[in-house]
């Protein structure tokens, strides 16, 4: 259990490095937030987050960068204290799909391209059958500075080509349920989407509704993903 101050230098780190993809150091932190302490209590806090394994330092010149347990300490929280709210930009964008949609698989295909856009993820939508999913965003996922190289994307591109692997993560993720479910990283059923993060929610009724969800870099704007996708499902749930 992280003290307060604690928790708070771990959320700053991890909002810089969503912000910046740059290893975050003490400096940054002291200068950009206020926690009305010395630089050398951030470097302490810095070091214990390193050493319980919520953090760690690619080099040992450079700052700091979460790891998956940091990032899974971090998204607990946001959920556990309702921090998520619903985007006002994502709420106005996707809320007026239902209205230009002309049936469900149109408005399927206008949910994933708006979630697309608006988190810089690939987005991936399922029918209610949880057959034939629709994603898009590759060029999403390419301006990201994780998926610069081709062979990043590799492991991602086999899983979409494949719909039966590609639903049992989906299916696996948000079993049942309307509330966003977030796996990070290694805790992803497919071992070739251990360097992402997948938000997923059904809509619809019950374990027969369909997905929405988002695949991105671990380093996702969790805040932004969640409430996005929620936003989506109660969409598509209303259809």
């Amino acid at each position: 259990m992280l003290s307060d101050r604690r928790q708070r230098v771990l959320a700053a780190l991890i909002e810089e490095y969503v912000a910046r993809a740059l290893p975050v150091g003490s400096r940054t932190l002291t200068e950009r937030y206020r926690f009305g302490v010395s630089p050398a209590t951030i470097r302490n806090e810095l070091s214990a987050l390193e050493d319980e394994g919520y953090i760690s330092q690619p080099h040992t010149s450079a700052g700091r960068i979460p790891t998956d347990f940091g990032y899974r300490t971090f998204v607990d929280e946001l959920i556990e204290s309702g921090a998520v709210k619903d985007d006002p930009d994502a709420a106005e964008t996707i809320g007026k799909l239902r209205e230009q949609a002309r049936e469900l698989d149109d408005l399927i295909e206008r949910t994933s391209k708006a979630l697309s856009q608006f988190t810089d993820c690939l987005s991936v939508v399922t029918p209610p059958d949880l057959t034939h999913p629709r994603t898009l965003g590759i060029m999403s996922l390419m301006r990201q500075p994780e998926f610069t190289y081709t062979e990043a994307l590799l492991p991602i591109m086999q899983v979409l080509e494949d719909d039966t692997v590609l639903l049992h993560v989906l299916d696996t993720t948000a079993p049942e349920g309307d509330d966003p479910q977030v796996r990070i990283g290694k805790e992803n059923e497919a071992e070739q989407l251990a360097g992402v993060s997948v938000v997923a929610c059904r809509y619809g009724y019950g374990p027969d509704g369909g997905i929405v969800a988002v695949i991105g870099p671990t380093r996702m704007d969790y805040t932004k993903a969640i409430s996005a996708v929620k936003i989506a499902s109660r969409t598509l749930g209303s259809e």
